[in-house]
């Protein structure tokens, strides 16, 4: 489902949104009309960016860039240090 706010009206609705958003319900922004901002979940925001990685790589091999292979448990640790998670 997606939804779509001016972002003055958002203001005061910013908790029930960021609740609606974190249920997997994509929230956009507008400033007069037009896109500015998106609200996704955590869950989402870490598959999109584990989709780009994983395009990334591809497009890479493809173009014959591809370096050494990284193990999985050192990728997984770069990628949450990067996301600002360090787990």
């Amino acid at each position: 489902m997606s939804a779509r706010y001016p972002i003055a009206e958002a203001r005061g609705k910013l908790g029930e949104l960021a609740r609606r958003a974190a249920q997997h319900e994509r929230i956009t922004l507008t400033d007069r009309g037009v896109p500015a901002a998106v609200l996704i979940s955590p869950a989402e925001l870490e598959d999109l960016e584990d989709a780009l990685a994983l395009a990334r790589l591809e497009r890479d091999r493809a173009l014959g860039r591809a370096g050494q292979p990284v193990p999985h448990d050192e990728a997984r640790r770069a990628l949450l240090q990067a996301a600002g998670r360090g787990e």
